[in-house]
């Protein structure tokens, strides 16, 4: 049998000739991609006796080195957020709880004191699914297409789940067996992968989940040895891409109150989950806004890791950027790619089309095609497919956004607050979210952000049965309008797509 030896590891495995060399170190964490190891991406590379492969089209048939790409964790993830203050139920002396945000990228646990409601620990990690898809499409893919794949995802996330859960308990000085309740707020998928149910409806159409309403078990029944007794509680979905990491923001903003005022609230990622909430009526929708604002599918791109330009300004011919960590830039992160974007949509470096102006000195030539400049010495650019690519985020953000002013009756600034959410959005600020055309000029000074609002709404969901009560009532009280059966919405998208 050949050996692989992991050289940055100072490790050695056998296997099968023939084994691919992304399934071998994706099994090991040591190897991620967007595409999942489908030979789309290209962001799985790795040297391979002296020679740079993608892991993904390398089948393994003879002795060989392999080093990898140094691993990057996501910069300050975020663990809090905002929510309204509420009494917490009566609890026994000692009692505690989990509150867990699972999300596409990142798993957040919290250790909550039950009686007083207190947030006593945090501890986060990336979500080690990455290494079979960045995105929740990829990810049921595999589970469709690989023979036990539902178990490889459902045991990866509660492992994460339980060592998060360990080391909160341990910095504590509290035993896991003191944890009565766990509350799980995710989006669709990860609750089905979570729970070991079958997501493949979710990516079919007529995209029914399995899992409607709250999901109740023990820990042993989601396979948490060490919380096999604790009280399990999965916050309900609206739909299949509205999920309870939506319901619990609305929990934590408390849109349901017919006083909040109007409303939109909205969590910006691969997927854009948008919620208006007028009255205390609640109108909701998803849209595939891609992988480009994640920092995949952009020719530098990478995640929100030290090294990642995360800020660019453009004055008069000169461009400049922030990392982040101050260092050297490695690549540009989401919050990079929709700065440098509006920042040449405000300077006219790209047109109303969406085109890079070739009369720019910011602009060049790489591999024959239009690129705007970041740092030509360390090879940064900024492409016009990768403009496109955030094109297309923005067009859909912004045609589902108008789709839901139209279904309320509503224009653009009826609303009197924005509340943006989640790991991605805290890093956007408002200028760049209009320059960019993600956002109505108008919004620009009502935009707030609300932080990690799945986590924060799981927290109220964990010591206030009011508050599950509360998201079961969101889950089955928000009118959730299906953008692709819309009509005239594919026009809506196009006219969203143009640079205002």
């Amino acid at each position: 049998m050949p050996k692989v030896r992991l050289l940055r590891e100072n490790e050695e495995v056998e296997c099968e000739r023939g084994t691919n060399l992304y399934a071998l170190l994706a099994a090991r964490d040591l190897v991620d991609g967007p595409c999942g190891g489908k030979g789309v991406c290209g962001k799985c590379a790795v040297g391979v006796d002296g020679r740079r492969v993608l892991a993904c089209k390398y089948a393994v048939d003879k002795d060989v080195d392999v080093v990898t790409a140094p691993k990057d964790d996501i910069a300050d993830i975020e663990v809090s957020g905002y929510h309204v203050e509420v009494e917490p139920d009566p609890a026994e002396e000692g009692a505690l709880g989990l509150a867990v945000d699972v999300g596409t990228t990142t798993v957040v646990v919290t250790l909550v004191e039950l009686r007083s409601g207190a947030e006593l620990r945090s501890a986060s990690c990336l979500n080690s699914q990455k290494a079979y898809g960045q995105d929740v499409i990829t990810r049921i893919h595999f589970t469709m297409d690989e023979p036990g794949g539902l178990a490889v995802l459902a045991g990866l996330v509660r492992a994460d789940l339980e060592r998060l859960a360990a080391a909160v308990c341990a910095e504590e000085g509290v035993d896991p067996s003191q944890v009565r309740r766990v509350v799980v707020s995710g989006n669709t998928t990860m609750v089905h992968l979570f729970a070991g149910v079958d997501p493949s409806s979710i990516a079919q159409a007529p995209f029914t989940p399995r899992l409607t309403g709250a999901v109740r078990g023990t820990g042993a029944d989601f396979g948490l040895a060490s919380l096999a007794e604790a009280e399990v509680f999965c916050v309900p979905c609206v739909a299949a891409y509205v999920g309870g990491d939506i319901v619990s923001g609305v929990v934590a903003c408390d849109l349901l109150a017919p006083a909040s005022g109007r409303t939109l609230f909205i969590d910006i990622g691969t997927n854009g989950e948008i919620v208006l909430a007028d009255a205390g009526e609640l109108v909701t929708c998803s849209c595939a806004a891609g992988p480009a604002l994640e920092g995949m599918n952009i020719s530098c791109g990478m995640r929100a890791s030290a090294g990642a330009i995360e800020d660019v300004r453009i004055e008069g011919d000169s461009l400049s950027y922030r990392t982040i960590g101050g260092g050297e830039p490695r690549g540009i992160c989401g919050s990079g790619i929709v700065a440098a974007v509006g920042q040449g949509v405000a300077s006219g470096v790209i047109g109303r089309s969406g085109r890079l102006s070739k009369a720019s000195p910011l602009v060049a030539r790489r591999d024959g095609r239009l690129a705007l400049v970041l740092d030509e010495a360390r090879g940064l650019y900024l492409t016009q497919g990768d403009v496109r690519q955030v094109q297309l985020s923005k067009g859909a953000i912004l045609a589902a956004i108008e789709a839901l002013l139209h279904d309320r009756g509503l224009a653009a600034g009826d609303v009197a607050r924005v509340a943006v959410s989640g790991q991605f959005g805290r890093h956007l600020s408002a200028e760049s979210l209009v320059d960019a055309g993600f956002f109505p000029r108008a919004w620009e000074e009502r935009i707030t952000y609300t932080g990690n609002t799945s986590q924060s709404g799981a927290v109220l969901c964990l010591v206030s049965e009011e508050m599950r009560a509360r998201s079961e009532r969101v889950g089955s009280h928000a009118h959730y309008l299906e953008l692709s059966t819309l009509e005239g919405y594919d026009r809506l998208f196009v006219d969203a797509m143009a640079f205002c």
